[in-house]
Order: C-alpha cells, then sequence, then structure tokens
C-alpha cells in the first residue's frame, strides 16, 4: 500500500493496531450498501474501471470496418482527512487503552455515508446509477404512522413476488423510520420484531436513505465493486497533531431494475387527513 505513505506517519505499530480496530468497528456500524450488494474485489488501488459488457458504436475507421468502444464504469475515488493528536497516539505506547479517536470515528461515519449514498441513491456526475433511482416498480408509501409500516412492507415483499424475484428479501430503513421502528410498539413489542417477520435477514439501517427499500439478496442484481477497500493513510504532521485520511476507490452497477420496491416518505409536513 505504498500509495497511503503510512511509514512516514509518527505512529507506533501499537497505535496503528488501536487506530485500525476503531476504524473497522465503527464502519461495521455504518456500512449499510454492502449487506445488500454483492461485493467484488478488494481488486487493487490500480483498478481504474468496470467493464459493463455493453458497446457504444463509433464511426468507422476505414470503410467495411465496424467500430465500437466498450462501455466502462470508471471507479470512483473517495477520501476524508481528519486529525489527531499526537498525545493521543504516543498516550499507545505508555499502555493507554482510552485514546480519543473521535475524529477517525467521525471521518468513518463520512465516508460510509458516501459509499451508501453511492450505492443506494446514485451518483449522477459519474454516471453510477444507484438501486434506489434504478427500480422499475411502482414505489409503496412509507406511512406516517409506523403501525402501519408493517402493512407496507407486505405489499412490497408482495411486488416483488409478483415481478419474478425471489429472496431472501432485505428490508432497509433511513435513520428517522428505523428509529421509529426501534421505538414504536404494537402489542407490546416493537415494529421492528412484526418486520423482520416479513422479510429474512435482520432490518438494515442506512444513515443515506430517507425512506427506506425492500430488496432481494438473491445475489446477481447489484455488484459493488472495489478497487482498494477503506483503507488509512498519512498526509502530514506538525509537533501537535498528524493528519490521517480514510481513502476507498469503488464503483457500483445496477444488473436488474426489477429487484427493489423503493418505500417512499409522505412529503415534509403532510400527514393523515
Amino acid at each position: 500500500m505504498d500509495n497511503l505513505h503510512r511509514a512516514l506517519a509518527p505512529i507506533s505499530d501499537a497505535a496503528w493496531a488501536q487506530i485500525e480496530e476503531e476504524a473497522k468497528r465503527t464502519l461495521t456500524r455504518y456500512l449499510g450498501a454492502r449487506r445488500v450488494a454483492d461485493l467484488h474485489g478488494p481488486e487493487g488501488f490500480d483498478l481504474s474501471a468496470v467493464g459493463t459488457g455493453h458497446l457504444r458504436n463509433a464511426a468507422p475507421l476505414a470503410d467495411g470496418v465496424h467500430c465500437a468502444q466498450r462501455e466502462v464504469n470508471p471507479l470512483v475515488e473517495l477520501r476524508v482527512p481528519f486529525e489527531l493528536t499526537r498525545a493521543a497516539i504516543d498516550d499507545v505506547s505508555r499502555g493507554s487503552n482510552d485514546s480519543d479517536w473521535q475524529p477517525l470515528k467521525d471521518a468513518a461515519r463520512q465516508i460510509a455515508l458516501a459509499e451508501d449514498r453511492l450505492v443506494f441513491l446514485g451518483y449522477a456526475e459519474t454516471g453510477v446509477t444507484g438501486i434506489l433511482p434504478g427500480s422499475s416498480n411502482p414505489a409503496v408509501p412509507l406511512p406516517e404512522d409506523v403501525a402501519d409500516y408493517p402493512e407496507a412492507v407486505a405489499s412490497a415483499v408482495s411486488a416483488l413476488r409478483l415481478a419474478g424475484v425471489n429472496g431472501p428479501y432485505a428490508l432497509v430503513l433511513g435513520t428517522e423510520p428505523f428509529t421509529k421502528a426501534t421505538g414504536g410498539a404494537d402489542d407490546g413489542y416493537p415494529v421492528l420484531n412484526h418486520l423482520e417477520k416479513l422479510v429474512d435477514v435482520p432490518v438494515i439501517w442506512s444513515q443515506a436513505l430517507e425512506g427506506g427499500a425492500v430488496v432481494t439478496t438473491r445475489g446477481g442484481d447489484f455488484d459493488l465493486w472495489l478497487g482498494q477497500d477503506i483503507s488509512i493513510g498519512y498526509l502530514a504532521h506538525t509537533t501537535e497533531t498528524v493528519t490521517l485520511y480514510l481513502q476507498e476507490s469503488l464503483t457500483f452497477q445496477m444488473q436488474t431494475s426489477e429487484a427493489v420496491i423503493v418505500l417512499e416518505t409522505p412529503p415534509h409536513g403532510g400527514g393523515k387527513a
């Protein structure tokens, strides 16, 4: 990993180990899209693009010669810098197990948010179509009343079956509906318990969504390609701080538009009449 320049950082092996462990723990909490997409790679930082399997016709270079260009999805690079104090880093060598890694955790949350947005919502500027905008199925409204969530999710699962999309099925919810589902109660149980009986895996939370989606996790429908997986690199240091960064290269390919039902939230300010 020469591109990360970690050997230049004034950080001991013990401190690197704590930093890596904290990053892993935080990313596991916040990376939602990886639980529904097929993960390919990491293939290495030098991977620049992934083929789509399609051609784009081009003007002939000579009479009788058919010319075409292979279509590819270039990888997108994500980078989030963050700053740690040298005191927190050096304290690890003194036996500390409670150094302040909050800037690292904040950076991990941000890069996870960017990855989830790219996969679920797409990134038009780079030509990436996300899972939600790529759906060809009619959306299902997500009710204002959390007690009505199970009916909406059951309707979405039924719609996938009718579209010929087999399970297993997964439910992904954004922060507000997920919080409602865990806090709301129906017959003495959180609504989340009822929702999990309608799908095949625990409900997935993604900070990138406002509403949610019901998707199949059968495989072959959503492809997340990693060049370099999320890694920690070194930028600079002073006598007081060390500036590091989280970096990733990735792209996403939507293969089956029928494989998702979007759960739309009502317009802000709306509600039951």
